[in-house]
């Protein structure tokens, strides 16, 4: 994808540099607290009307608390210029908020700069409603878990690109995929709407998705300003190559499919899939849980190392079995105290990112011929969870 002005579809004669958040949840507000920090305009977009006029009886802002220093007090030299630094709730103050459903998209300003925050599931109904306000100089940044939710809006909203490729150039945004390993919580008091708590220090990474059309168009100025905005933010972000970013996501999907669902039946953290710690007494521990959960984990990584090797063969030599192994016990390990959002969503009775982890792994391995019966058993038994915590519900 070239870089250089491109044409099409007009913002303004002068676009602003204001970005839209839709997707109000920890991750979201955390991304809007730092951006509008480091002094850029940020709107909120929220669910509806009352939600708006909440937020503004908050004195429209967004507080985030750093419980991550509590466990990690050296890392304060990462936010050693931040005035948030500190354990105490800090405030990013004059955030604008509005309800994209509250008048109609065509009495309302474009988009440039829009960062689709929302929960995997919610991101289609969610672009839905502001996809009239978007045109080919606009840049939306997806931050989901899982994975096909950038071809689910390619499906839906810009159906065969290349056959209406004139049409179309004026109205497809360049997207930015991202992906998120910052702990972050918000709270259920009605009084914390809009708290986030930052638990865990992670990092963020970024990459240009290559578009669908052909030739690519070159970049707009919204997409080298968010990529240039997304890296000077002061928590450890990276803007790298989509190649890189790929393999990343395939790894993180890995390990979401292979935890996330176990501990979400198990009612557990994720450390309940890790190994015993080298030095802990073997007389102490369940062996045979122990041998049980390192079966499981086997099975599961290699039937996903099979359905990658048929999907993407030019990976194949980096996410061999063991490689994806590795890799979901060291996430097991580094994040053995955390609930993972899928069993958060399951103890909330809200709907999970099933169908775009394990989901959207059996579809893939159907689509390439590969059994999946690892994936399909864990997919079925959340989703019966889930109408489960429904049915309880009435």
């Amino acid at each position: 994808m070239s870089l250089g002005a491109s044409g099409g579809a007009s913002l303004s004669s002068s676009p602003s540099s204001r970005i839209h958040v839709l997707g109000a949840g920890a991750v979201g507000l955390l991304l809007a607290a730092h951006l509008r920090q480091s002094g850029r305009p940020i709107t909120l977009l929220l669910r509806s009307q009352s939600a708006v006029d909440r937020f503004r009886r908050n004195s429209s802002c967004i507080s985030v608390v750093n419980d991550w220093i509590k466990a990690h007090p050296t890392r304060k030299l990462f936010l050693a210029s931040d005035p948030g630094a500190g354990l105490a709730p800090w405030k990013a103050a004059d955030v604008q908020a509005e309800a994209p459903s509250s008048t109609e998209s065509s009495e309302k300003p474009m988009i440039s700069r829009l960062i689709l925050a929302t929960k995997a599931q919610d991101t289609l109904h969610a672009y839905w409603s502001v996809k009239e306000r978007l045109c080919s100089q606009s840049t939306v940044v997806l931050l989901q878990n899982g994975m096909g939710v950038y071809e689910a809006i390619q499906r839906e909203f810009y159906p065969s690109p290349q056959q209406y490729q004139k049409e179309l150039s004026t109205d497809i945004p360049t997207f930015i995929i991202g992906t998120n390993s910052h702990g972050c919580l918000r709270s259920q008091d009605k009084d914390e709407e809009f708290v986030t708590h930052h638990t865990a220090f992670g990092g963020c990474q970024f990459a240009v998705r290559p578009s669908l059309l052909n030739p690519p168009p070159p970049l707009p100025e919204s997409a080298l300003d968010m990529l240039t905005t997304l890296s000077s933010q002061a928590l450890d972000v990276s803007i790298t190559n989509w190649s890189d970013l790929h393999h990343r996501l395939l790894l993180k999907l890995a390990a979401n499919a292979a935890i996330n669902p176990v501990t979400a039946l198990t009612d557990c953290r994720n450390g309940y899939l890790a190994p015993p710690p080298p030095d802990t007494d073997s007389q102490c521990a369940d062996q045979d849980y122990y041998r049980s959960m390192h079966s499981y984990l086997s099975s599961a990584c290699a039937e996903i190392s099979a359905i990658y090797a048929r999907a993407h063969p030019h990976l194949h030599n980096e996410l061999t079995a063991r490689a994806i192994e590795d890799y979901v016990t060291h996430i097991a390990q580094t994040t053995a105290r955390n609930r993972s959002s899928m069993l958060q969503d399951v103890a909330a009775g809200r709907q999970t990112e099933v169908e775009w982890i394990n989901g959207y792994l059996v579809r893939l391995g159907q689509q390439h011929g590969v059994p999946t019966p690892v994936n399909t058993l864990l997919y079925t038994l959340v989703k019966l969870k889930e109408a489960s915590c429904h049915h309880k519900k009435y």
